[in-house]
């Protein structure tokens, strides 16, 4: 009697002990995927930040203008601008960031190649670029507020929705 108590015991025990090691495993792989997102727009929100020449677009195609100055204050799926020490004469080194196909892309060279910099385990929904400010002689700052929304996770049991927003201001003073 006392060996088949402990038996059932011990088989309670290890699995619990299972269960805690792979909800564990799990809360590790979803802090993962959480800081690759966290770390995709940081990243983003530095780039444009001290970029300068902001140009915001309806349509994920890359328009031909990238180089020109627009704003978007309706909001828009592709934002592009002129990195730190891009050449404002050459259009082909613009930076582009893009939502599309449930992800953040981005580009160096002008929209010629671009590369996800979200990871597979998160579904952007929708995604927005409000930029104002960008055409000069308007007197104001030039700024952009992102909005994301969508869900992370791993697997199909194992997902949380979020909703993000963020204002980056350009840093340098075009007033």
């Amino acid at each position: 009697v006392a060996v088949s108590l402990f038996a059932v015991v011990m088989t309670i025990s290890v699995g619990s002990l299972l269960s805690l090691v792979d909800a564990n495993r799990k809360a590790q792989a979803f802090n993962s995927v959480i800081n690759n997102l966290n770390f995709a727009l940081e990243n983003m929100s530095r780039n444009i930040r001290v970029g300068d020449t902001y140009h915001c677009s309806t349509t994920t195609s890359v328009p031909s203008n990238i180089d020109t100055p627009k704003d978007c204050p309706n909001g828009g799926v592709l934002f592009a601008f002129e990195g730190n020490k891009g050449d404002i004469t050459d259009p082909t080194d613009q930076i582009v960031y893009r939502f599309i196909n449930s992800h953040i892309e981005k580009s160096i060279d002008g929209g010629a190649t671009f590369i996800s910099i979200t990871a597979p385990e998160v579904t952007i929904n929708k995604m927005k670029f409000y930029t104002v400010g960008a055409t000069s002689g308007d007197l104001l700052q030039p700024r952009v507020v992102m909005t994301v929304q969508g869900t992370a996770g791993i697997g199909s049991n194992i997902k949380t929705s979020f909703n993000l927003q963020t204002t980056v201001s350009q840093r340098v003073l075009d007033l």
